[in-house]
C-alpha cells in the first residue's frame, strides 16, 4: 500500500468519527435525524461530514 493512500484512508476516517461523534452530541437532532445522518456521513464520507458542518449542527450555543 502506498504511504499517501494509507495517509488518506487514516484521515478519512479520523474525519468520519469526529463527524458521528458530533452529530451524536449534537442536541438539535432526535434519534432518526441523528441516524440519518449518520448514513449521509458514511455513505458520501468527506462530503457527508461537510454537509453536517454546513447543514447539519444547527445552531451552535457559545
Amino acid at each position: 500500500m502506498e504511504p499517501i493512500s494509507f495517509t488518506f484512508g487514516i484521515v478519512g476516517l479520523i474525519i468520519f468519527i469526529v463527524t458521528v461523534v458530533s452529530i451524536v452530541k449534537n442536541p438539535n437532532h432526535g434519534g432518526l435525524g441523528k441516524f440519518v445522518w449518520i448514513l449521509v456521513a458514511f455513505f458520501l464520507s468527506i462530503l457527508g461530514s461537510i454537509l453536517w458542518l454546513i447543514f447539519g449542527r444547527g445552531r451552535v450555543n457559545r
